[in-house]
């Protein structure tokens, strides 16, 4: 049985500076969750067309045992 989890995080920007800063946030969040014992089970890159916003997200799904 598993316990199941979804993390939205910031994972690419269109400036290489702000891609680097969210990537490495997104990473030791993501490894934080590792450590305590959950796993990546799913990644799904959500889309923004009609934004002007240039950050894209992903939806991360974890899982971990009960």
């Amino acid at each position: 049985m598993y316990t199941y989890k979804e993390l939205q995080l910031i994972t690419r920007n269109s400036s290489w500076w702000k891609q680097k800063k969210y990537r490495k946030e997104s990473a030791l969040i993501l490894n934080n969750y590792r450590k305590n014992g959950w796993k990546l089970a799913k990644k799904k890159e959500l889309v923004n067309y009609h934004n002007k916003d240039t950050r894209t997200f992903c939806v991360y799904f974890l899982k971990k045992p009960s």
